[in-house]
């Protein structure tokens, strides 16, 4: 239980933050924020295998980086799902995913 809550935390400051540094990502509200971040969660876990194993000739053929742009498909799914947030366009959602990643990186190193 502990992990799980860690793992809610971490996410929704990176989405935060991810937030700030990026004028195309729009956060309305905390409460927009921790509803982001649950539903950002449950699609990690349910939707992203699914389509990790569909695109894995993809993937193999770019060398792993079509994971960024399988990336980028969840959190602008997440993004369409949660009334009270924006992300404009494909490019910067997966971008926005990047940096979420190398936020959320430095924050497990850090908190973990």
């Amino acid at each position: 239980m502990k992990r799980i809550s860690l793992f809610i935390v971490i996410n929704a400051l990176s989405l935060y933050i991810v937030s700030r540094l990026m004028h195309s990502v729009y956060i309305g509200s905390l409460t927009s924020l921790i509803t982001l971040t649950l539903i950002f969660g449950c699609l990690n876990v349910f939707i992203k295998p699914l389509i990790q194993f569909f695109s894995i000739p993809m993937t193999f053929l770019t060398l792993g980086l079509f994971s960024f742009v399988i990336n980028g498909i969840v959190l602008k799914l997440a993004f369409s799902i949660v009334p009270g947030t924006h992300i404009s366009g494909f490019l910067n959602a997966i971008l926005a995913a990047i940096l979420l990643s190398i936020i959320n990186t430095i924050f497990y190193n850090v908190f973990d």
